[in-house]
Order: C-alpha cells, then structure tokens, then sequence
C-alpha cells in the first residue's frame, strides 16, 4: 500500500513533482542532453566504435539513456540497457540476451555468446541494428571489459553490428586510461561530459515538472528561491529534487502558496540537509563563521593585552 504524500492534494498535484527515481515522463531537455543525444547519434552514424557519456551523480545519466533508446525506430534497432553491471561474464550475457527477448537457459558462456552471435548477424541481415548501453559502467570489472572488446569484435567486413554506448561517472574516464584496458579506451569514437543544469535551466526544469505533476500555477518558486537552490545544489538536478520537494513540504506545513529564499534557507539549516557541505553560504556554515570571528576577536584581545603590558614594562 503506497503511503500518501501528505501536499499533493493541498496543492492539487496528481503525483509527486520532485522523486529521485529515473522517469521519462518527468524528462527535461537542457542544452547538455540535446548535446549528448547529438553524440550517441553520431555514434550511429559511425557504423563503428563505443560511445562515452560521463558526468557526476545524479546529472540525469540513467534518464538520458531511457531517451536515447526509446527514441529509436523499432523496426531499425534492437535495443538492451544493462543498469547495473556489478555481475560476471555469464550473468552479463544472460542480462544481454534478456534485454533482447531471447532465452538464456541453462547455457555455458561460450553457448550464450554464440547465441548473442547468431542474433546479431541474422538481424544485420534483416537491415536491422543492435545498440547496448551499459549504465553506472565506472562498476564494469576488468574482465567485463574484456569481454566488451570481444562483443565489439563482431563485425562484417564494414561494419560493427553492435553499437555500444557507456554511461558512467568521471572516474570510469580515469578507468579506461589504465594499461590493462588501454584496447577499449582506443575504439571510443564519441565521447561527451554532461554539464550542470544553469540557473535558468533550473527555474524553467522546476516549473516543467510541477505542470506535468498537474499543477496549476501552484506552488510558485519565487526567482530568489531559485537562485538560492541552484547555488546550493550546484546545478545537479537530483539535488534540485530533493530541495525542492523538502520545500514542498515546508511550504505545506507553513499553509503557503510560494517558495521564497527564506524557505529555502529554513530547509538548508535543518540538521539533516545533505546540502551544507557544498555550498559555501548555507545558513548551516553561520555557525562555523560565527566561531571563526570569536577566534579572530580573541587573538585581538590577547595582542592587545600583551602590548599593554609591554608598554607598562618600559
């Protein structure tokens, strides 16, 4: 039994605006992910190589790569989306085929990659391509990478017939520099880094999800309200979520109609906001500030009293 969200029908809302979870519906295309679309399809075009889209946590990756792969004709492309490949060779086969529709009982690995084989080339045969993404990829183990190279390996005498699209964090860039899988490193063709969202992107993705949750015009996030959650957040709209949904709640709590910078700040200096630690101004640091000052005033007074004394002295 789902628990009730208790400021949906205050604010005559049909679902949550602000969730963490992956939702196309709730898709909003900035100037990054028009870029990154641009990329993967130029990687289609290439008829050769992996495509790289890297960026921080929580920029929308798992997201963008929904879209990508949903924006493709059916009749043109097979499509598989690995999202998390903490697993072995034999299970990523088996994840692979699956994606597919195909059945992946009972067999050895050397079976299921002949049999992912087989598929691929009768498809290409049918006029028909295979594209695979493989999200949180910074997590694919050095024998999964392997066995990557080896998927890239089936080829016509012009062409890859498996297209292959890596999502990860910045770190998988610093993976894919290491010697031991220098060969992949070398087949990616297409490589793009996602950007924080700017802070009218932020203003303009805020009211976006608000009307496709069913709003009205109501709650309204005033432009200081918005500045002071792209300064926090930093760009990131996962944390964007998160603040705005923390505000949602306040505003409800308090019987208000707008978020202003002042709720914004209240949710900011609650104890367990995950935002105090990236933004330099969060009233949660007036704290620290105010410690700091009472150290500087000290050693004011200390010098003073000592250079007191020491005129006293002579």
């Amino acid at each position: 039994m789902d628990i009730p969200i208790p400021y949906l029908e205050y604010f005559g809302l049909t679902e949550k605006p602000f969730g963490l979870t992956p939702d196309p519906h709730f898709y909003f295309e900035t100037e990054t992910h028009r870029e990154a679309l641009a990329h993967l399809r130029f990687l289609l075009g290439q008829k050769e190589g992996f495509a790289l889209i890297y960026g921080d946590v929580g920029l929308g990756k798992t997201t963008l790569s929904r879209i990508f792969l949903s924006s493709l004709d059916r009749d043109m492309y097979n499509t598989a989306l690995i999202l998390n490949p903490i697993m072995d060779e034999r299970e990523f086969l088996v994840a692979i085929l699956k994606e597919l529709g195909l059945e992946a009982k009972g067999a050895t690995k050397r079976e299921l990659f002949d049999g992912l084989q087989r598929f691929l080339l009768e498809e290409h045969r049918n006029g028909r391509e295979t594209v695979l993404a493989i999200d949180e990829a910074q997590l694919l183990s050095n024998e999964l990478l392997e066995l990557i190279r080896i998927l890239s390996n089936i080829e016509t005498e012009k062409e890859k017939m498996l297209r292959i699209v890596l999502l990860g964090q910045p770190e998988l860039v610093q993976k894919l520099k290491e010697p031991q899988v220098r060969y992949l490193s070398q087949r990616i063709t297409v490589t793009y880094r996602l950007k924080p969202f700017s802070e009218r992107e932020i203003g303009l993705y805020i009211n976006y999800r608000l009307v496709k949750a069913g709003s009205k015009g109501f709650p309204d996030f005033k432009k200081n309200a918005v500045r002071r959650i792209f300064r926090a957040s930093r760009g990131c709209p996962r944390l964007v979520n998160i603040l705005s949904d923390r505000c949602m709640l306040a505003l409800y709590s308090r019987s208000k109609e707008s978020v202003d910078k002042q709720i914004v700040d209240d949710v900011l200096a609650e104890e367990n906001t995950p935002f105090a630690s990236i933004d330099g101004d969060a009233p949660s640091t007036r704290g620290y500030r105010v410690v700091v000052l009472s150290l500087i005033g000290l050693v004011l007074i200390l010098f003073a009293a000592f250079f007191a004394n020491l005129i006293g002295y002579w």
